[in-house]
């Protein structure tokens, strides 16, 4: 009686540590991005906001969504030991700068040409380097 008590609980502990270890090995829908991940989030985040706020004419919200961005990018910069990415990086962050004078100036032409060349670079960056692993 004793061996067959001990056998179903070993069976038990098994059955539970198996249910265990499947669970935790899965991702959960809520898991935490990467920082890399976040910064691209919310630069594209800035760039719909710029887009959107282009469309309505607020040129001072165009202009404090191109200077986040041109200061998040130049941020990164620093830290990026690819050399290529940093070159884009560093080229996001100048278009950046020049969306915000342009935008300063409510000037929507210069705006929406430097938008363009910032997706453009941003494609560049995927292309080359994101999905190219």
């Amino acid at each position: 009686m004793k061996k067959m008590m001990y056998s179903l609980l070993a069976t038990g502990f098994l059955c539970l540590a198996t249910f265990g270890l499947a669970n935790s090995s899965q991702p959960t829908a809520g898991t935490e991005l990467r920082p890399t991940q976040k910064a691209m989030q919310a630069r594209a985040g800035w760039m719909k906001a710029m887009n959107a706020n282009l469309t309505g004419m607020k040129y001072d919200e165009v202009g404090k969504d191109a200077a986040a961005l041109a200061s998040q990018t130049d941020a990164a910069a620093g830290k990026i030991a690819n050399p290529l990415a940093k070159e884009l990086t560093l080229k996001v962050s100048t278009l950046a700068t020049a969306v915000a004078d342009a935008a300063g100036k409510k000037d929507g032409e210069t705006v929406k040409v430097k938008l363009a060349e910032i997706k453009a670079t941003c494609g560049e960056c995927h292309a080359k380097i994101r999905d190219k692993k």
